[in-house]
């Protein structure tokens, strides 16, 4: 399982994905930071996609995890610059590639607008198809007018996770203390950014 979460940034001024694993259902790791960038970063991840290949499993499972983005986390509906990403591991989650970014930029501006504001929506996956993963994700491009252009779209071709070389690992890494008390409000907050 995959989502967003503040806990390992300093008074939660951003969003990591982190990941939990249960080989039951019921009992779960303690989630882990997926390293996209440093905890240092200024960008801010959410709406995951994740994708597990049905030929691997436990400690060799092929994950590709495709996901949206702000390069800067402190941006304003005129200024933020929304892209989506690609990164995997091979190894269950253990260690992962250099994260790289597929479409975007996309200004705000571009999304359509629902009562909660604008949203890029949360049609996104990843799917495995001969062993190559394939991210599925909204890109908005400029209106004609008063009409929207956004689609979704996949990679062209997949990323061969097997032979992607793993880059980094979060192991080790722990929550920030007091990024537990405003972790739900972080979430809203990025949740509002999105749909403004």
């Amino acid at each position: 399982m995959v989502w967003q979460d503040c806990r390992f940034r300093t008074d939660c001024a951003s969003n990591d994905l982190v990941m939990s694993t249960s080989a039951n259902g019921t009992n779960w790791t303690q989630p882990a930071r997926i390293p996209i960038d440093d905890v240092s970063s200024t960008a801010d991840h959410f709406i995951p996609g994740l994708g597990i290949d049905p030929a691997t499993a436990a400690s060799t499972a092929h994950l590709g995890l495709t996901y949206y983005y702000y390069p800067q986390a402190n941006c304003t509906a005129a200024t933020c610059a929304l892209y989506a990403g690609f990164i995997s591991s091979a190894d269950g989650g253990s260690t992962w590639s250099a994260a790289t970014p597929v479409a975007g930029p996309m200004a705000l501006s571009w999304l359509p607008s629902t009562d909660s504001g604008q949203m890029v929506a949360d049609y996104i996956a990843t799917s495995f198809a001969g062993g190559n993963a394939y991210g599925f994700f909204a890109v908005a491009k400029a209106k004609s007018g008063s009409t929207f252009n956004e689609a979704i779209y996949t990679t062209q071709m997949g990323f061969n996770v097997a032979a992607a070389e793993a880059k980094n690992n979060s192991a080790g890494e722990r929550p920030v203390e007091i990024a537990s008390i405003h972790a739900d409000a972080r979430k809203n907050i990025s949740r509002k950014t999105i749909r403004r």
